[in-house]
């Protein structure tokens, strides 16, 4: 009897060394993980918190309806596409970070997770408990931060939800690695990961592995982020700025000290501020001829924009300046309390040995 496609791997060729006689399901788990809280755990001791860590796309999944924004509907561009246009790998191990760019050439790539590639995995944690029952209800998009429902009266499936974006997440492989040079390119930035003996798998076997995903591959099944392919970090910070509390808080800060804030800030405000003096000196001439001198409606528009040149800059300033003291004010309590001492490693429970 065939099982349904919930339960199931998308994929039966293994890409890394054969499974052990009694596999488990913490077989290529990273050696801690950390939750929200800045809290680093074990993933042997919280599988569930480790999975849901991993793969969620819960940040984005509030933003969804205005992705349009950031990124069209495509699927990815080969990996030897992204170097030709001169963008550089980054690797992240963020799910919500996977396949955004910044204006500096930056692209963020999250390496493919050895877990995945194994079976025994997908069948355990990634399948339905009951999956006669199990229905594929989306959650509506919630801005306002407590828990997703849906308008079924039927509860979601968490597996299938988390099984969505992992299915998004190989497909974008499959799609990133189209090329034997794109599979070079992985290589050589560790987007891949090794067998036990530190050699790579072959290209033949990646071509069977892409085939079997391509051969699964439904929209419907995989999460709608992944219908897009590259989002543009910059407007996405533009859209979390405006839609998400608190305002003004972008998606993804890459600053690193207040001196980093200030130059990417002045930047365009001095930028803008050359094209207020072009304009300025523009109006000036305009002034000094006899067709625009007796014009009143060039006089009121001069006026108006001389006060605004005067007042914009220094508006545009000050809300810097908010926008700094904002974070300052955020950080203080941390900065205030010191670097945070190192957690100990909860205890290992029977619950969570026995779903190893």
């Amino acid at each position: 009897m065939l099982r349904p496609r919930c339960c199931s791997a998308p994929f039966s060729t293994l890409l890394l060394d054969p499974p052990p006689a009694t596999p488990a399901v913490t077989d290529g788990f990273p050696a801690c993980f950390r939750i929200r809280s800045n809290r680093v755990m074990l993933p042997a001791n919280s599988i569930d918190e480790f999975i849901s860590s991993e793969l969620s796309l819960r940040r984005l999944e509030v933003l969804e309806r205005h992705l349009w924004f950031a990124g069209e509907e495509r699927s990815a561009w080969p990996l030897h596409h992204h170097i030709l246009v001169g963008r550089k790998i980054l690797i992240t191990e963020q799910m919500d970070l996977h396949l955004l760019w910044a204006n500096d050439g930056r692209l963020f790539i999250k390496p493919l997770s050895r877990f995945l590639l194994n079976p025994e995995f997908w069948s355990k944690k990634l399948s339905c408990e009951e999956p006669t029952k199990c229905k594929d209800h989306r959650p509506t998009p919630n801005t306002s931060g407590s828990p997703r429902t849906t308008n079924s009266t039927e509860p979601l499936c968490d597996r299938r939800s988390l099984r969505s974006c992992a299915m998004g997440f190989l497909y974008t492989y499959a799609c990133l690695i189209s090329y034997e040079s794109d599979f070079r390119i992985a290589n050589e930035n560790n987007l891949l990961p090794c067998r036990s003996n530190g050699s790579t798998f072959s290209w033949e076997d990646w071509k069977k592995f892409v085939s079997e995903i391509l051969a699964h591959y439904n929209k419907d099944d995989i999460h709608p982020r992944f219908h897009r392919a590259e989002l543009r970090l910059a407007r996405l910070n533009t859209i979390h700025r405006f839609t998400q509390l608190p305002l003004l808080e972008p998606y993804f800060r890459d600053w690193r000290n207040f001196g980093s804030v200030f130059r990417d800030n002045l930047t365009w405000l001095a930028s803008a501020t050359v094209f207020v003096a072009l304009v300025l000196t523009a109006m000036q001439v305009g002034l000094a001829t006899d067709q625009l001198k007796g014009s009143k409606s060039f006089m009121a528009a001069s006026y108006g924009f001389t006060v605004f040149a005067i007042l914009g800059p220094l508006c545009a300033f000050g809300l810097i300046i908010l926008g700094v003291l904002h974070h300052l004010l955020k950080e203080l309590p941390w900065l205030l309390r010191g670097e945070p001492t190192p957690l100990k490693s909860p205890p290992v429970s029977a619950r969570s040995m026995s779903q190893v």
